[in-house]
């Protein structure tokens, strides 16, 4: 418990491995040293007058107005500090957040939350989603595609884990089908609450391969604690290995089992009638 006494919040942070994640440090650096020096500096003058204006039974009291110039400059010196950080941090959110300024997506993945797990839907072989329809949602089709459309049919859906490859933009678009959740990446630092009827879009480009943590970051329920995922980051040639694998046995199973199409109707022409 001891290093909690010396150590600074910052060492505490699970390694950054997204292109951003450095920026977002220095960020969160800045503003932490900023609210240390502060902080010593008001508690030291307070211990400090506490100390020099104890109670003296010599000392008078007198009456002071204070001063306008101390007061404007306390007042202002603060808002221009906090107006830069706000314009250096509104860049940071827009550029993280901000869905017109997501880039061009290498890959494209949807994460749908639920109590208490995660669903990952990949387009399938043809790298195409299936189309949704809201009404379809249900704990087996968490996502709602169309059985009516056959893009649909060979999507790829996994739970808890999300392969991706590195060194590219990855956009995930999230949503949930029940309460609120929170999609938390530590290592990317990546998180954005889900809501449900909507579809929000997160992107993050990670650079090194490895295990890292997937989990929920809003209290969700009584089963909270077990919505723990992994997202295993791959070299291209992986990843490409492992959606192979996956693909290969989605198409063994549509050849196997065939999903029947929905009957076009056609329309007969009117008659004409004649008087």
């Amino acid at each position: 418990m001891l290093e909690w006494l010396y150590k600074d919040m910052l060492t505490f942070f699970p390694e950054g491995v997204s292109t951003y994640s450095k920026q977002l440090d220095d960020m969160f650096a800045v503003i932490y040293w900023f609210s240390v020096v502060i902080f010593f500096l008001t508690y030291g003058l307070l211990i400090a007058f506490i100390i020099k204006y104890r109670f003296n039974p010599n000392r008078k009291g007198y009456h002071f107005h204070g001063s306008n110039a101390l007061e404007f400059t306390w007042t202002l010196l603060p808002s221009i500090v906090f107006i830069l950080i706000g314009l250096w941090s509104e860049d940071m959110w827009t550029r993280t957040k901000s869905e017109w300024r997501v880039p061009h997506p290498d890959v494209s993945v949807e994460v749908m939350a639920y109590q208490f797990g995660w669903n990952i839907r990949y387009p399938g072989p043809d790298g195409v989603f299936g189309k949704k329809d809201r009404s379809q949602m249900t704990p087996s089709n968490p996502f709602g595609i169309d059985k009516n459309d056959p893009a649909g049919f060979d999507d790829l859906i996994t739970m808890n884990q999300i392969h991706l490859p590195i060194n590219k933009n990855v956009v995930v678009n999230l949503s949930t089908m029940d309460v609120i959740h929170s999609f938390f990446l530590p290592n990317f630092r990546v998180k954005q609450d889900a809501l449900p009827g909507q579809w929000i879009k997160i992107w993050f480009n990670g650079f090194k391969s490895g295990k890292y943590e997937l989990a929920c970051a809003e209290l969700c329920g009584s089963g909270h604690y077990s919505m723990r995922g992994e997202v295993f980051m791959q070299s291209e040639v992986e990843y490409d290995k492992w959606l192979d694998e996956k693909y290969s046995a989605i198409k063994a199973n549509l050849l196997a089992n065939p999903p029947a199409l929905p009957t076009p109707t056609v329309e007969e022409p009117a008659k004409e009638s004649h008087h």
